[in-house]
């Protein structure tokens, strides 16, 4: 999965440096490439992502503990939504990414 970015430094280093995901290699402004628990996760530049494949997905990162991610993600300046609690689903809240991408970050109810 990928997403279509406008600033990649910017985005890339957000997943990398806010969210600490482990990059696995960068292609200038054009690609960057993550490893998220065995999947492949992306981000493409204007050139490599035409625009009307832009939009529409929400990436979501299940997280072991919400309230703890939160309070980090907010140290780093990341402005959160509240929490959605979802009963016997878990809870739930997002964020939007330098290029304003949604991200959401997912606590299973266990």
């Amino acid at each position: 999965m990928y997403y279509g970015v406008s600033n990649m430094e910017e985005t890339k280093d957000f997943y990398q440096d806010v969210l600490g995901l482990s990059l696995q290699f960068a292609d200038r402004d054009q690609w960057a490439q993550f490893k998220v628990n065995g999947l492949t996760f992306a981000l493409g530049g204007p050139k490599e992502v035409p625009e009307e494949l832009k939009g529409g997905a929400v990436v979501t990162f299940e997280v072991e503990n919400l309230n703890k991610s939160i309070k980090e993600l907010q140290n780093k300046g990341v402005n959160i939504s509240r929490v959605r609690d979802m009963g016997s689903h878990g809870s739930t809240c997002y964020f939007r990414d330098p290029s304003n991408n949604l991200v959401q970050l997912y606590q299973s109810s266990k």
